[in-house]
C-alpha cells in the first residue's frame, strides 16, 4: 500500500497526472474550504511530510491559503501519498486556477454599524 502511494505521490507531480488532478479539482472532488469567508473556494489535498506516517493528508485553501484537517472522507491517507509540492507545481501550471481575489475581509458591527476601535 505504501509503494502505491509513494507512486502516486510521483505521478500526480507528472504532466498526465497533473491534467487529471487539475479535472479532479475543478469538479470539486477533494471539497471545499471551511472558512465561510473563503465562499466555498476549492480545496486540494496535501501532505505536510514527505515521509510515511509522519501526518495524514490534509486539505489546502489556495484563498486564504490555509491547511486544515479534511472532514470525515479522507482521514485515513497518508500525506506522503501527495508530497508537499503538490498544490504549487499544480498552480505553477495552471495559473488560471488559482483564485484572483483573496478570502473576504470580516468587519465586526454592532447593529448594522462598524465598529472602530
Amino acid at each position: 500500500m505504501d509503494l502505491y502511494g509513494l507512486i502516486h505521490a510521483r505521478y500526480i507531480l507528472s504532466p498526465r497526472g497533473l491534467a487529471m488532478m487539475r479535472e479532479k479539482f475543478t469538479l470539486g472532488t477533494f471539497g471545499t474550504c471551511q472558512r465561510i469567508l473563503c465562499d466555498r473556494q476549492l480545496v486540494l489535498p496535501i501532505g505536510l511530510s514527505e515521509e510515511l506516517s509522519t501526518s495524514r493528508v490534509k486539505t489546502y485553501c489556495p484563498r486564504c491559503q490555509e491547511v486544515y484537517v479534511p472532514r470525515q472522507k479522507h482521514l485515513d491517507i497518508d500525506g506522503a501519498y501527495f508530497g508537499t509540492s503538490f498544490a504549487n507545481v499544480l498552480f505553477k501550471t495552471f495559473p488560471e486556477l488559482y483564485p484572483k481575489d483573496g478570502p473576504l475581509t470580516y468587519l465586526p458591527t454592532i447593529y448594522g454599524f462598524k465598529i472602530f476601535g
